[in-house]
């Protein structure tokens, strides 16, 4: 159990990510916490102050003008989770009685780690916004005790509502984003695969057919060759024997009827050797 628990909070599955996510990711965060800010200069939203949020503003645009410069970089997303989570808490601690608020706001935390970062960054920043939130708790009922009463103003809460709902509906648009993009990236290699296996099946089929014609010039080449030496024994050696045999008798023959009778014998036996030489010559260039 112990193994499965560690598995399920140390994998990770890095999903592919555009070069813009993450500055987009910042701008809109950016634009979300300047929309929020003028909300509380406007109506006063009860769950902060213009106090908190002007410097969580800035903080913001300079984080912004980083990654335009720099790139992605995960030190720039942790560094926006690390804001937001900053700004959370020390909303809470300044404001005790707005732990009703952040404590939906916290789980934004965890979806923008995967949107900056992988899996793995997203189970991290969620055991530490649940750890937060049980501090936020006992810190909640060591100030306030068991309870606090609420109030809650329509225009303040509809429009930190608005805000609350464009920030999970861009998290949640994101994170399908890339799933999406991951999805077609791995149907895109599937193609590539499937493409590189049809190759491989006929360049399989083309060199079964270069063995097998290879195989037939082979056992063609073995055939000539037994028939070469079927040729060279028997073929060749009598005319040959007989040549020999005639030269020999010339050497030591005084007799000029003999030595015309061995003179024919040479013309018949090298007349005979010709043709089997022309036979075995024509028999090793025929093409079966």
């Amino acid at each position: 159990m112990d193994l499965k628990l560690r598995g399920w909070l140390l994998k990770d599955y890095n999903i592919p990510k555009s070069e813009g996510t993450q500055l987009i990711t910042i701008t809109i965060l950016t634009v979300l916490i300047g929309c929020l800010a003028i909300g509380e200069y406007l109506v006063d939203l009860r769950a902060t102050s213009l106090s908190l949020i002007l410097p969580l503003f800035g903080a913001n645009f300079i984080l912004l003008v980083w990654a335009k410069y720099y790139g992605n970089s995960k030190l720039i997303g942790h560094a926006q989770l690390l804001i937001l989570y900053i700004m959370f808490q020390v909303s809470i601690y300044m404001l005790p009685n707005t732990f009703h608020v952040f404590v939906y706001w916290m789980p934004a935390i965890p979806l923008l780690a995967f949107i900056f970062g992988n899996l793995r960054s997203s189970y991290i920043w969620l055991l530490v916004t649940l750890t937060t939130i049980w501090m936020d708790v006992i810190y909640g009922n060591s100030v306030n005790g068991g309870a606090y009463i609420a109030e809650i103003p329509y225009l303040p809460y509809a429009f930190a509502g608005t805000i609350f709902n464009i920030t999970v509906v861009f998290c949640f648009a994101s994170l399908y984003s890339l799933l999406g993009r991951a999805y077609s990236k791995l149907r895109s290699k599937n193609r590539e695969v499937v493409e590189l296996i049809s190759q491989l099946k006929e360049m399989n089929g083309s060199l079964e057919g270069i063995v097998e014609q290879r195989t037939k010039d082979i056992e063609e080449r073995n055939e000539k060759l037994e028939k070469f030496a079927f040729m060279n024994s028997h073929l060749v050696r009598a005319p040959l024997a007989n040549i020999l045999g005639a030269v020999n008798h010339l050497t030591d023959e005084r007799d000029a009827n003999k030595t015309k009778e061995l003179m024919d014998i040479l013309k018949v036996s090298a007349v005979n050797l010709d043709d089997v030489i022309k036979e075995v010559g024509k028999s090793l260039s025929q093409k079966h």
